[in-house]
């Protein structure tokens, strides 16, 4: 390879065609495996350093890392990157095991997607194909060429992207694009990874609606909670579409099914709310009564009765509780010796992949 630094050599099979293409290497002065991604096109330069320029911004455990750049005589411009072993989760799918085994895969998709979302970068080609699973079981996302940052100016002129991936938004002619498009990608690849193939609804879909129930009909046992989210990935509407982080934290609940904890706190007595101790009664003589119970996702407001509040709003049966919160026996308009407070804390274990 004319022009590239004597500390990578190349190694294996380099994928190299018209347009461009990756050669894995060994940086011999860190002693690791690297890829280089090169595009000859001089029109298409600007996509690689629009790459570079968003994969600066990430620092993800589920996005491709940036390490170095290089300039080479035959090929240009090369972005040096984390190798990733193994196949693309297209040419590598296996079908999930159990509902937590793909709960865990789509949430690692999500963390990566928030992660690229809190960089102020928009992905806009997110799929299968342009995501691999390392050999210690972490998926991660790569192939940046079609990101843009979030703001007024985001917008391009005709369709870049991949049928039965691509965003109802991004087939008009010079369309205006929002961190949404993202989270429609991640809707149809998690369909894809629940059912092997995209349904040829959406691969056709174009520029219209297509059904918000394919997670009601894959072969998993998939929670109401998670069927109704992941469908609200597919709607045709951007904005009725859910931001990412609250897809990851629903994802997060169900795969730490009955392992949540909550610290209760009354009078200086501490309460522990487990799967194996999930529920106590809060009350204060006749002012106020409420029970809180753990469902294995949430911690719940029931039998409530008087005066309620948490975080000094009035509440009532079904509520569901934040992770660090203030329950009130008594309002504000009482006085002091005629209220009574109750501190509450979720604990949430780490997800373990």
């Amino acid at each position: 390879m004319q022009g590239l630094p004597d500390r990578y050599q190349p190694i294996g099979s380099s994928f190299l065609g018209g347009m461009g293409g990756v050669i894995p290497c060994t940086d011999t002065v860190l002693e690791r495996q690297v890829a280089i991604k090169f595009i000859k096109s001089s029109i298409d330069q600007r996509r690689m350093l629009d790459e570079l320029a968003a994969l600066m911004r990430v620092r993800s455990k589920h996005v491709v890392q940036v390490y170095d750049i290089v300039n080479t005589t035959e090929f240009g411009t090369g972005i040096v990157q984390e190798y990733i072993f193994g196949e693309d989760l297209i040419d590598g799918f296996v079908p999930p095991k159990d509902e937590i085994t793909y709960y865990k895969n789509i949430w690692q998709i999500a963390s990566g997607i928030s992660d690229i979302h809190d960089a102020g970068t928009i992905h806009r080609d997110i799929k299968p194909n342009n995501m691999k699973l390392d050999p210690e079981g972490v998926i991660k996302i790569y192939d940046f060429g079609l990101s843009r940052q979030e703001g007024f100016n985001a917008a391009t002129v005709g369709f870049i992207g991949t049928h039965g991936f691509a965003a109802p938004e991004l087939y008009g002619e010079s369309p205006k694009f929002t961190s949404a498009v993202d989270v429609y990608g991640f809707g149809a690849t998690a369909l894809f990874l629940a059912l092997g193939s995209v349904p040829k609804e959406l691969v056709c879909a174009y520029d219209k609606p297509v059904s918000r129930h394919h997670f009601n009909l894959t072969p998993l046992n998939l929670a109401p909670e998670i069927q109704s989210i992941l469908n609200d990935c597919l709607h045709y509407s951007p904005e009725q579409r859910p931001p990412i982080s609250a897809i990851k934290a629903a994802l997060a609940k169900h795969i730490l099914l009955n392992q949540h904890q909550a610290l209760v706190v009354h009078k200086g007595v501490p309460t522990y709310l487990t799967s194996k101790n999930p529920s106590t009664t809060l009350e204060f003589t006749n002012i106020g009564k409420a029970t809180i119970e753990y469902n294995g996702t949430d911690f719940i407001v029931i039998d409530v009765s008087g005066e309620v509040l948490i975080n000094n709003r009035v509440v009532s049966n079904g509520a569901v509780l934040p992770g660090s919160c203030v329950v009130a026996l008594g309002s504000p308009a009482r006085r002091a010796n005629e209220r009574e407070f109750i501190t509450f804390d979720i604990s949430n274990p780490e997800i373990t992949i």
